[in-house]
């Protein structure tokens, strides 16, 4: 249980936090492995041919999004 400034007092399940911590470990450690993908195959992990450029950028916004809507349906108890 915590007290806010203004006296309210609200509690914070750990479940929630320990599902949002795993989801974002989760997610770092695939874009750590496409970052070492781009390495090995592109030459760097910035820029490169159009089209490894375009597919890295799209995997990275798709974890960030999935990492965001996971954690939300989690918070909001959609997720059981």
């Amino acid at each position: 249980m915590y007290q806010a400034k203004n006296g309210e007092v609200f509690e914070v399940p750990a479940g929630d936090l320990a599902f949002s911590v795993m989801m974002y470990l989760s997610t770092s450690i695939v874009c750590f492995i496409i970052l070492g993908v781009r390495r090995v195959f592109v030459g760097g992990e910035l820029g490169g041919p159009p089209a490894s450029k375009w597919l890295s950028a799209f995997l990275l916004v798709a974890l960030w999004l999935l990492y965001v809507i996971m954690s939300s349906l989690k918070a909001y108890g959609k997720l059981g």
